[in-house]
């Protein structure tokens, strides 16, 4: 069954890929990669370029499963667009990784993730 990756490009986002990739192998996939883009935000650190985003290509070249990639745009709520996805793919898992920042960020994030946590239809790994 496929598992969805919800991608930022930090250091807990590569790790977030790789808990993804191994269970995503277990299960026998595919890896759905996700990285969301705040529409009308053109400076955010959660957005990938491309040299971004073929990094993390690079790290899942070897996965035993399909993966795919997918930049997906939001007007407010990440969290619905990641919900999206999982459905649209019907996930049997959705990977986070989450990282703890300063109090306005951790509150924000911890938003996105209570929400994504409350509403999956799919088990839900945080990294």
């Amino acid at each position: 069954m496929a598992v969805v990756v919800g991608f930022i490009p930090t250091e807990v986002g590569f790790r977030a890929l790789t808990a993804a990739r191994e269970e995503a192998e277990q299960r026998g996939g595919p890896l759905v990669v996700v990285n969301v883009l705040r529409a009308g935000v053109d400076e955010d650190p959660r957005h990938a370029d491309d040299q971004q985003l073929e990094i993390a290509r690079d790290q899942l070249r070897r996965a035993t499963v399909r993966v795919a990639f997918r930049q997906e745009t939001a007007e407010d709520d990440i969290a619905d667009v990641l919900l999206q996805v999982v459905e649209e793919e019907k996930a049997e898992l959705l990977v986070l990784g989450v990282r703890r920042q300063n109090d306005l960020a951790r509150h924000l994030l911890g938003l996105t993730v209570q929400k994504l946590l409350l509403s999956s239809p799919s088990d839900v790994l945080v990294v």
